[in-house]
């Protein structure tokens, strides 16, 4: 149950990160957005770390609530 409840919170995390990093990317032109490749550094590690920090917050919500 505890991994079924981590990857939902990573999905969770990865769809907010996501979200947060399209809007924050909105002012930039299509061709900076395919020609700068710093962006993917930025924007894509701060995706994958709010990914991880669903996982981790999901599995510590399971674990104070639910577990016995």
């Amino acid at each position: 149950m505890a991994t079924l409840i981590g990857i939902g919170g990573f999905i969770c995390g990865f769809a907010l990160g996501l979200l947060i990093s399209g809007y924050m990317l909105r002012p930039r032109s299509k061709a900076e957005l395919t020609e700068n490749k710093s962006l993917r550094w930025t924007y894509g590690l701060g995706v994958w770390v709010l990914g991880g920090l669903g996982a981790w917050g999901a599995l510590e919500m399971y674990k104070t609530y639910f577990a016995p």
